[in-house]
């Protein structure tokens, strides 16, 4: 059962730093996402795109922040084109496998999308 409020946006992560790529840029998704895997308000997607799909994947960090980020209720949606392409698909440990066609409905019927 869901213990966070779910709202109708979708968040989308396309690298694994916010802004530019650099040491803070880093550290700023890492702090988004352990601080939203400790709010009471969380969106009902989190949808990772190209290198963000790194963060899913075994031996990342954040796999522990995701796991509570999910235990919320949050759907996390990883793209399984750039998981092929970076060869990491079999070492998915977050999140559920999607089509472009699933990450394109997700965005599709959410009331707000937030890109990073």
């Amino acid at each position: 059962m869901p213990s966070a409020n779910l709202s109708n946006y979708v968040m989308i992560f396309t690298s694994l730093s916010l802004g530019h790529k650099s040491r803070l840029g880093r550290l700023a998704f890492r702090h988004l996402l352990q601080t939203l895997s400790e709010s009471e308000f969380v969106p009902r997607i989190l949808v990772f795109w190209n290198h963000a799909v790194k963060a899913c994947v075994e031996g990342s960090p954040l796999l522990p922040c995701l796991a509570r980020i999910e235990r919320a209720g949050v759907k996390i949606l990883v793209c399984t084109f750039a998981l092929e392409k970076l060869k990491l698909k079999s070492k998915l440990r977050s999140g559920k496998l999607a089509s472009n066609i699933d990450l394109l409905d997700a965005i599709h019927k959410a009331q707000k999308v937030v890109s990073f």
